[in-house]
């Protein structure tokens, strides 16, 4: 696996975490109504790792 893979994966994960929160929002799961502090946190989780994976992909097809 290069780095380059390894972003494209971080940034997919980071994404998909960014969608289930708003999935969970949509189900109704939770006390508030908008984003509660939970999703706060897990949206800027999310944010950390897509940011992670946007930095591995300048370092193209060097190993991992």
């Amino acid at each position: 696996m290069t780095k380059r893979q390894l972003g494209f994966v971080f940034i997919a994960l980071g994404v998909l975490a960014i969608a289930g929160t708003f999935l969970m929002d949509l189900a109704g799961a939770g006390q508030f109504q908008g984003i509660g502090p939970a999703q706060r946190l897990a949206l800027i989780g999310a944010g950390v790792v897509i940011l992670v994976g946007v930095t591995l992909l300048p370092f193209g097809d060097n190993p991992a």
